[in-house]
């Protein structure tokens, strides 16, 4: 929008590319005699506009319409910046378990040392189970000599590997659960809510 000058007595705005370049003019809503501000290009735009000062009536000759200096408004002022909305806490009564690095170094190696033949065995019945590994596979893997006899377990190894991590995953995540329950049961607190 462009700036404006605005009479102080009955709040009239007039447009400042509608004022004469200098002198005064007279209000179009009282008829009083307004002084156009002197640095009108600051008003513009072209240079930073002097910050408002208050407004002095300058004293008319007898019989005069008083005139006055007036700042330069501009109609719309610069919105602040909005506040950030905040997502409201709903009370739930699962509780957020405890840090997963909150499990000391022995429970984790406990979980490995019981995961790695737990995941061997899940993959290996499956397979089994499914015709993937026969037990003449296994009888060559033990008794026959070339290197062909290790490709049925190769094959195998990586959900072997998948198997474990999900099982170690598993067993942390729920050892962590179980000491946030004896934490919050302790303090006699209900845990922290999820927010």
């Amino acid at each position: 929008m462009a700036p404006v000058l605005q009479c102080p007595d009955c709040g009239t705005k007039h447009p400042l590319n509608d004022v004469p370049d200098a002198g005064a003019f007279a209000c179009q809503g009282c008829g009083r005699s307004l002084k156009v501000p002197a640095s009108r290009d600051g008003a513009q735009g072209q240079k930073p506009a002097p910050p408002p000062q208050t407004v002095a009536a300058a004293t008319p000759p007898p019989g005069a319409p008083a005139t006055q200096v007036l700042p330069v408004v501009t109609t719309n002022p610069p919105k602040a910046a909005p506040e950030p909305t905040r997502r409201p806490t709903a009370a739930s009564s699962w509780t957020r378990p405890a840090a997963l690095g909150d499990v000391p170094w022995w429970m984790r190696l406990l979980l490995w040392i019981v995961a790695i033949p737990i995941g061997f065995f899940v993959v290996f019945a499956a397979a089994r189970a499914f015709g993937f590994f026969t037990s003449s596979q296994l009888s060559d893997l033990f008794l026959a000599s070339s290197r062909k006899r290790f490709w049925p377990v190769v094959r195998l190894l990586p959900f072997v590997a998948l198997v474990i991590a999900l099982l170690v995953q598993a067993g942390v995540y729920a050892i962590a659960r179980l000491r946030g329950r004896r934490t919050s049961a302790g303090t006699g607190g209900v845990g922290s809510p999820i927010p």
